[in-house]
């Protein structure tokens, strides 16, 4: 009990208030590129001091030391995630004071990152994230629940009063303890749900299997793309609405959802959105500076500037580079998750791609469905990946679906 009060204070205090009205008054700004060229400048004196950048810029015929506004950031080289993995530490633009933490990737792509975050860095995402939720209607005193995987086997919930946070185990989500979930959250009436889409959604059929709906207003996803067909079952079965946080364990980019668009929040970072990538510069954490950062990342972008927003609007997240289905020629096949909405008998489904000609679709059948109409699936599947792909779908338990080593659900599995 002390201990969580303890970490609620140190993450809900005034130095998080002060930060959220920071954000607040970036938006009464007319213009952010003076504040944005201050941010830049500071994130470069940063970069000076470390041991990656003066030589790594040299290479590419820069002086760092002749940076002189954010004009420059064009010319500057790509930073990828392999050049950081390398040595983290080279990135560092001081010693490693007290205070200086680790944070890794989550390894979704088979390839974990090591980075460093410093408290400063922390207090400011945690800001952001609050400010969006703030302005979704949520405050930290509102009743809430989460997921949580590191509760144990024996552990269903935990309730952290400082929070007043319902934890649930997602291990536990299964018909045994379905009527006891579902009294709990009836019993506590939470405002919000906080979850990973793919755990907001496997929550959602269990309500569906028990033939139930609740009421929660809110629900805060992150951490996963969200796909239609989770979309459609979590706000049927909640009777809530979704508010979609994008972003990357590196701190370069963030972005959040407001009706059917996505905007930056200002001041997070400086992002150029490229046709198959986005290259991000992080602007909140100085400790562990990336510059023109490569995010392998797709997505699409309108021609629109919200000036309320100050921000480019964003038309939606498509995924990651290697979420793409491709073909021989070469074709990129996004959005494959929407063939899938409304299959007869499906519940969940994982698509892997094997080589270039054959994928291999583990499909979860629905528990009383008999069957599930692949005939149907594979139809609407031809008409986008044509004739030349071999097909092989799959019945398997849910269990056996492919997570990440953090319990990240990935619909798109490229092996090649």
């Amino acid at each position: 009990m002390i201990k969580d009060k303890l970490k609620y204070s140190l993450r809900h205090n005034f130095f998080l208030e002060k930060e959220i009205k920071k954000i607040d008054a970036y938006f009464k700004l007319n213009t952010l590129k003076e504040t944005q060229n201050q941010a830049f400048l500071k994130l470069i004196k940063a970069a000076q001091k470390t041991t990656f950048y003066p030589k790594f810029y040299k290479e590419n015929g820069i002086d760092i030391y002749k940076i002189s506004s954010l004009d420059d950031l064009p010319k500057l080289p790509v930073l990828t995630k392999a050049m950081v993995k390398t040595n983290p530490k080279a990135f560092l633009s001081k010693k490693m004071p007290i205070g200086i933490i680790k944070g890794f990737t989550s390894g979704s792509t088979g390839s974990p990152l090591m980075v460093y975050r410093d408290l400063k860095a922390i207090l400011k995402e945690n800001a952001y994230v609050w400010w969006y939720r703030n302005n979704c209607g949520l405050t930290s005193k509102d009743r809430k629940i989460s997921f949580r995987s590191d509760l144990n086997r024996t552990s269903l919930f935990k309730f952290n009063k400082a929070e007043n946070t319902l934890y649930i185990s997602p291990n536990h989500l299964n018909k045994e303890n379905a009527r006891q979930i579902i009294d709990k959250v009836k019993d506590f009436a939470p405002k919000a749900l906080i979850s990973y889409p793919s755990t907001a959604y496997n929550f959602a059929l269990l309500l569906a299997k028990e033939n139930t709906k609740l009421k929660i207003p809110l629900t805060f996803t992150s951490s996963e793309n969200i796909l239609g067909f989770q979309r459609e079952k979590i706000e049927q079965l909640l009777t809530t609405t979704i508010f979609d946080w994008y972003g990357n364990a590196e701190r370069t980019i963030a972005l959040y959802s407001e009706n059917d668009a996505y905007y930056e929040p200002p001041l997070y970072a400086i992002t150029e959105y490229k046709q198959t990538e986005v290259i991000t510069t992080g602007l909140i954490n100085t400790t562990f500076p990336l510059i023109r950062y490569q995010v392998n990342d797709l997505i699409e972008t309108t021609s629109t500037y919200s000036a309320t927003k100050k921000s480019v609007e964003i038309k939606s997240i498509v995924g990651r580079l290697e979420d793409a289905i491709v073909l021989k020629d070469g074709t990129r096949i996004n959005r494959l998750n929407r063939d899938f909405t409304g299959i007869e008998g499906l519940q969940k489904a994982q698509v892997i791609q094997v080589s270039l000609d054959k994928l291999c679709i583990n499909l979860v059948k629905e528990e009383e469905a008999k069957t599930i109409a692949t005939n149907i699936l594979e139809a609407k599947l031809r008409k986008r990946l044509g004739d030349e792909v071999e097909i092989e779908f799959q019945v398997i338990l849910e269990k056996d679906l492919i997570t990440s080593a953090s319990g990240k659900y990935k619909f798109v599995i490229s092996k090649i």
